[in-house]
């Protein structure tokens, strides 16, 4: 645990960098293809990036990372995103942050809350990703994202033949390590409730980003 926190308050950590993730597709086209359009893909973690880089990898053979300063590369093609609900995709990062210190209160460890309520790549507001990337095209994350994903493709002639991926992270699978994440959820959430400067915080922190999520929350 101690090199955990260690780890997490280092000065070398990388955990909460705040670098845009951006792919482009490889410059050959597949199988031939000339008449396809390309496009970029903006990853905001947890938003369903695991299944949009599968379905781009089966579909295209590999993803070329982007680097800063990105308005130098030669692909300069239009750039696609995810939005989720931001409330829902924070709690969904902060469980994430948990495996690294499963069943310690670290809420109540001061320094590690010097960084509240960013902690890790998956707990970043996704406003302080677009202030430096400003995607064309933003597509809603929820249980269709999949169907959302192969409509988005077809209109805009991307490569997407079949049933679009559906992978889940092993955490979904492991009883342990649920009970471990509600449990740590259940806590923190008692502990919000009572120290209601911390949730202020939090909803300010986040109030930016939905300004995305109201963008595509109606969407079809």
């Amino acid at each position: 645990m101690e090199q955990s926190i260690a780890i997490i308050l280092g000065p070398e950590s990388k955990l909460r960098d705040k670098t845009p993730i951006l792919y482009a597709m490889p410059e050959q086209a597949p199988g031939g293809w000339t008449d396809l359009k390309r496009m970029r893909y903006l990853d905001n973690d947890i938003s369903g990036g695991r299944n949009i880089k599968a379905w781009l990898r089966n579909e295209y053979g590999g993803l070329v990372l982007q680097q800063p300063p990105f308005d130098k590369h030669k692909d300069q093609s239009e750039i696609f995103t995810t939005i989720r609900e931001p409330k829902e995709r924070w709690w969904s990062g902060i469980r994430d942050f948990m495996h690294m210190l499963p069943y310690y209160s670290w809420w109540e460890n001061e320094k590690i809350m010097e960084q509240w309520p960013h902690f890790h790549r998956a707990t970043l507001r996704i406003h302080d990703i677009m202030e430096q990337i400003k995607p064309q095209h933003l597509i809603k994350v929820d249980d269709t994202l999949g169907d959302r994903m192969v409509r988005f493709a077809k209109r805009h002639r991307l490569l997407c033949y079949g049933a679009f991926p559906h992978l889940r992270h092993i955490r979904h699978s492991r009883n342990d390590i649920q009970v471990m994440e509600k449990k740590g959820r259940k806590q923190l959430e008692q502990w919000l409730a009572k120290n209601t400067d911390r949730q202020k915080q939090l909803d300010e922190y986040l109030e930016p980003d939905y300004v995305y999520w109201n963008k595509v929350k109606h969407q079809d």
